[in-house]
């Protein structure tokens, strides 16, 4: 067999779809629902926006990590390129942004399931869901990586079966008249620009997917210009996805539909059943129910493989049962016990989530790459837009981060 085969590098569609694969999940499901104030062509325009500083905050880890090589990763680019301080405060905020991820998938997973078991007239408690949920799919990350990869593989290829028929269907029956009214309930989707500022923590969690940056780098053998195509693809992917899927329940739902969705915490199990009362399809009640707990299986995995493994490396524990056990509680204890007492945390949890991405995944990017750039002038693979669009990424990420703290203080135009 000649070298050239051996080391043939995949197709940059198979890098854009797993970054795609990473970006599409449970979070999109609160993107209509925190949408709803501002509505769909304002929403559109932030999204293009978010979409736009993410890809480059992604690259800008690219950037950094050629300098240093294949098998880099993040912590040790942070190291070299951040003051002590901020690596740790960068790698803090990626940790917590794993946790509450997992908190807020545990938890739409209780209500998907919790639903899925009254749509055959049986009642569960829903801690209960909560808690075997977690052991089983943790037990298949605590036997090992493999079988937790061909598990996510599994309902990654269910997720796409539903997505298909599910979308077709909202789509299908989507109405126009709701997405591009110039009025809605008297005031024109102008007047609604306020509520812009209040969907970009959620939208920069739907974007993430910085993580994966360095396993494509090695996965191409350090070709610095297939990661990027990827990363295009990846990203216009979830995009158009995204629009989609506003087209599909927007165009379904009346603007006023969010507000119940919303005072019920918004919830998985709040945003189907609102679908369920404009939607006379059986079949598409059914696909939208089984593509919410595919989504939310396949997101839960991915994050909770990688805190699992950030666990194990970092407090270099044993890579054998007792040790894999360790890591385990240490890694799924949190987040279930905060269901237990907020079982209903999904929506406020992404946002947490896109406020701690604004650090580590964009203005820590932006930084280390200025850094990066003093250190090694003028060599390798260099991120066009010079410093004007660095910090205007940094900026960006102030911004949300900005956002969600003003949300938080109810400074901010709320649609609830």
């Amino acid at each position: 067999m000649s070298m050239s085969i051996i080391t043939k590098e995949p197709s940059i569609m198979v890098g854009g779809f797993v970054l795609g694969g990473a970006m599409i999940g449970a979070g999109m499901f609160s993107l209509p629902t925190i949408m709803s104030g501002a509505w769909f062509i304002n929403a559109i325009f932030i999204l293009l926006a978010v979409c736009f500083f993410m890809f480059h905050s992604g690259i800008y880890i690219l950037e950094c990590i050629s300098k240093y090589g294949e098998g880099t990763n993040y912590f040790h680019i942070s190291k070299h390129l951040l003051p002590r301080w901020v690596c740790y405060f960068a790698n803090i905020s990626l940790m917590f942004v794993l946790y509450i991820l997992i908190y807020a998938y545990i938890s739409a997973a209780g209500s998907v399931i919790y639903e899925a078991f009254l749509l055959h007239g049986i009642t569960i408690n829903l801690k209960i869901v909560f808690i075997i949920f977690t052991i089983i799919l943790g037990s298949t990350i605590w036997w090992g990586g493999a079988y937790a990869s061909r598990l996510t593989s599994i309902f990654l290829s269910i997720k796409i079966i539903l997505f298909i028929l599910a979308f077709s269907g909202l789509f299908i029956n989507a109405k126009s008249t709701l997405l591009f009214s110039q009025t809605i309930n008297g005031e024109s989707q102008l007047f609604l620009i306020p509520f812009i500022f209040v969907i970009i923590p959620y939208a920069i969690t739907s974007f993430g997917y910085h993580g994966n940056v360095c396993s494509l780098y090695k996965l191409y053998h350090q070709n610095e210009w297939k990661v990027v195509k990827s990363c295009i693809i990846g990203c216009v992917l979830a995009l158009v996805i995204y629009i989609f899927w506003m087209i599909g329940t927007m165009g379904n739902l009346p603007r006023e539909q969010f507000i119940t969705i919303i005072q019920q915490g918004g919830n998985l199990d709040a945003f189907i059943n609102s679908l369920y009362t404009v939607l006379n399809n059986e079949y598409i009640k059914t696909f939208i129910l089984w593509f919410s707990i595919s989504a939310v299986f396949c997101s839960f995995l991915g994050v909770a493989i990688g805190l699992f493994d950030y666990i194990l490396a970092s407090l270099k524990f044993k890579d054998n049962s007792l040790g894999r056990l360790k890591t385990s509680f240490l890694c799924f204890a949190p987040p279930l016990l905060l269901c237990m007492f907020f079982p209903n945390g999904f929506l406020i949890a992404i946002a947490y989530a896109g406020m701690a991405a604004c650090i580590w995944a964009i203005i820590c990017p932006a930084f280390m790459v200025l850094k990066a750039r003093e250190k090694f002038a003028g060599s390798g693979f260099r991120v066009w837009g010079g410093k004007g669009l660095i910090y205007a990424v940094i900026a960006f990420g102030i911004v949300g981060i900005s956002c969600q703290l003003l949300a938080q203080f109810n400074l901010l135009p709320i649609y609830r």
